[in-house]
């Protein structure tokens, strides 16, 4: 498939305000500076902006003409990709390739989670003609165990290896392998023809709502929610009902496409937490100006230790709060905050959105999280360590 800037963003439409840059969390560019870079960034020229990017989205909030300056810097980094590749050791964080960090934490699921996924298999490769599915995603498979959650009971779920939105592709640019993963999807609800499908984390979401259909020119025909809103609406109208309240201070991490969104998406979390008795209190940077969980940190530069550095700042940004617990609405950024607190230990506990909801609901939780992050990390630093230090580069076939 080919892909063309005006297909992602519109050179003609930008004014070069620089207001994106400016705005910028971790750039904070002054206008003159903020103009040039965006100005080379459109002409095709070599731009620091692509070696300083966190791949946050936060300047796709920032835009007055909602242009989305992200997609630009997302098509230089296809651009780029074509001439360099991408290194080796950025495969361990790709979720249908070989030996990544799924992989290892399919090592250490229970007895409990491998029934659920073996499940979760079948399911995809049946017809469930007008029923309404969960799609789990590669960000389920690391913690199963979160889908087994009782507020879920009845609703069938479908996940197996390679069966990918292709977000980590888009988002370092690799444009030929996330439109492969979306065709590929693509024919899978095809055949599995549901009615209304609810997307797991809200990166999926985002993919398969707007950025697959959108730039990658695939048709879904059916409903597409995202799970936040599917269990705030059952909380709200009784089906869901809080019997425990929180009575504690929390401190979110925002998701990246949360910011592409819009507000209504981070205020969906924020709801859902006030409802379970919990009072939030903001991070500084908070919202549309709060960086990754660190796992976006490393996509530019595909550098581990710029991943596991991201994730410490945002626990030293967390634990600057009055907060009694952190607490993330996407797996990944869960996986990530669990393995920076073993660098960055904290007396303070880090929850999953999806666990709290339960536990507030009666029901009993028992996180796996701590001791899966390990796995993970153990597993890629020590069977992967050749391919982590490996300078070869390579392209996606």
């Amino acid at each position: 498939m080919e892909f063309e800037l005006k297909d992602f963003f519109d050179p003609q439409a930008c004014k070069l305000c620089g207001k994106c840059l400016m705005e910028c969390p971790v750039l904070q560019y002054p206008e003159e500076k903020a103009k040039k870079e965006k100005e080379k960034l459109i002409r095709g020229e070599e731009s620091e902006v692509l070696k300083y990017c966190k791949s946050c989205y936060s300047c796709d909030s920032f835009c007055p003409y909602d242009l989305k300056p992200y997609n630009l810097i997302l098509f230089r980094l296809w651009e780029r990709y074509k001439k360099q590749g991408i290194p080796l050791r950025a495969l361990s964080a790709l979720p249908a390739e070989e030996k990544n960090f799924i992989h290892y934490a399919r090592k250490a699921y229970s007895e409990e989670e491998k029934k659920l996924v073996e499940q979760w298999q079948k399911n995809a490769r049946s017809e469930l003609s007008g029923e309404e599915i969960i799609f789990a995603g590669c960000n389920a498979q690391i913690f199963p165990y979160l889908l087994s959650s009782p507020l879920l009971k009845g609703i069938k779920i479908i996940a197996e290896p390679g069966l990918c939105c292709g977000e980590e592709y888009y988002r370092m640019g690799a444009f030929d392998r996330t439109y492969e993963l979306a065709k590929k999807l693509e024919e899978r609800y095809q055949k599995i023809n549901p009615k209304r499908v609810i997307l797991f984390c809200m990166a999926g979401y985002n993919m398969q709502k707007n950025v697959l259909p959108k730039y990658f020119g695939v048709k879904f025909d059916f409903e597409i929610i995202y799970l936040g809103e599917w269990l705030l609406e059952r909380v709200k109208n009784g089906e869901i009902k809080i019997t425990r309240e929180l009575e504690r201070k929390v401190v979110l991490q925002e998701s990246c496409h949360a910011k592409s969104l819009g507000k209504e998406y981070m205020e969906i979390p924020r709801q859902l937490l006030k409802l379970c008795g919990a009072e939030v209190v903001e991070m500084n940077p908070a919202r549309e100006r709060q960086i990754c969980c660190g796992a976006a940190d490393g996509i530019t530069n595909f550098s581990p230790l710029d991943m596991l550095m991201g994730s410490i700042r945002q626990w030293r940004l967390a634990k600057k709060t009055s907060a009694q617990l952190f607490v993330p609405y996407c797996a990944t950024c869960y996986l990530m905050l669990k393995i920076g607190s073993k660098f960055y230990p904290s007396l303070m506990p880090c929850l999953h959105l999806l666990e709290i909801l339960t536990w507030c609901a009666g029901y009993d939780v028992q996180s796996l999280a701590d001791k899966r992050a390990g796995k993970v990390m153990t597993g890629l630093i020590v069977n992967n360590a050749g391919r982590l230090l490996s300078k070869k580069r390579v392209f996606f076939s």
